[in-house]
Order: C-alpha cells, then structure tokens, then sequence
C-alpha cells in the first residue's frame, strides 16, 4: 500500500467491551498473566498483536486492532481464558487512526495562508487542519500524506480526506 500514490488505511481503531458482570483484576494476573498497573490491568497479546486493558469498572479496552469483528474475538477468548461467560457482551467503538495519502504533494505555507482551519506545524513540518465539518483533526505532510484522528467512523473520515483535497486542490495548494 506504500507503494501507491493514493491510499487510504485505517492503523488502528479502540473498542471498549462491558461484559455482564466485571472483570476482576486478580482473574488477570492470576489467570491470563496479565500486570496490574495502578486502577488497571494490562495484557499484551501476541496473535493478533493486541493490547487488552481492564479498566477500574472492569471492561476491556482494546488496542492495535482495527475490525470490531476481530476485537470481539479477542475479547471473547479472554474471557474464556479466565472462566467468564461472553453472553451479553456491550461494544462501544472508539477513534479510528487512519493513514492516507493524496497522491500529491502540499504547499504548506501558501495552504496555511489561504485557510483559517488550517496552522502549520514547523516542529513536525505539516499541517494541522481543524476539519470541524467532520469532527475530526488532520495532519498533512508536504508530501501528501497524512493521518486523521479523532474520529469514529471510516465513512466520515474518508468524506474528510475528500473535502480537504478538493479544497486545497481548489485554492491552487497541491502540486
């Protein structure tokens, strides 16, 4: 997917699952060998690469994983793995982290100048766009490529890329 000038890819999504009744921090280190850590525990998995954190209310955080359907299973081989029922397990989604690319470079500066959404960054060299239209935040290299954060679904994120590059496409910012 690197190889190509437009891409669209999202990196990783957070899920949060509620079980019917919580999960006990001792079952995690006792059972799954996982580290408790403050009002938290923690576990890391190797297949699928994911990080799975109980919080102090005793529902499970995933990371690193960007389908829901493989988050669930996930979820559910822990419960398993500590002697917990997975029947009538809550998700919530959380932000996607989506990288992207163009397929064209930016004129930072001469973007920055014609945007009032849009502030250049000179510590990572790129732009920061407040696309409140869509509710997220976009970060754009000169290169073309970018990532977007703060958002929930990938059907509005994509929405986003699309209504920037056709605005900066417009205003004569992209090469």
């Amino acid at each position: 997917m690197e190889g190509e000038s437009n891409f669209f890819k999202i990196q990783t999504q957070t899920f949060r699952f509620t079980p019917s009744e919580p999960v006990k921090h001792e079952d995690v280190v006792d059972l799954a060998g996982g580290i408790k850590d403050g009002e938290y525990s923690i576990i890391v998995n190797e297949n699928p690469k994911s990080t799975l954190i109980i919080d102090k209310f005793g529902s499970i955080i995933i990371h690193n994983i960007s389908r829901q359907e493989v988050a669930k299973l996930v979820t559910q081989r822990f419960l398993l793995s500590i002697g917990m029922s997975d029947e009538g397990l809550k998700c919530e989604t959380g932000e996607l982290l989506v990288e992207f690319s163009l397929g064209r470079a930016v004129l930072l500066e001469l973007a920055n100048d014609r945007f009032n959404d849009i502030a250049l960054d000179n510590n990572i060299n790129a732009l920061r766009i407040d696309a409140k239209r869509h509710e997220c935040r976009i970060i754009l290299f000169s290169n073309g490529k970018g990532i977007v954060l703060g958002q929930k679904s990938k059907r509005v994120v994509e929405l986003a890329i699309s209504y920037w590059k056709d605005l900066l496409e417009r205003e004569g910012t992209l090469a």
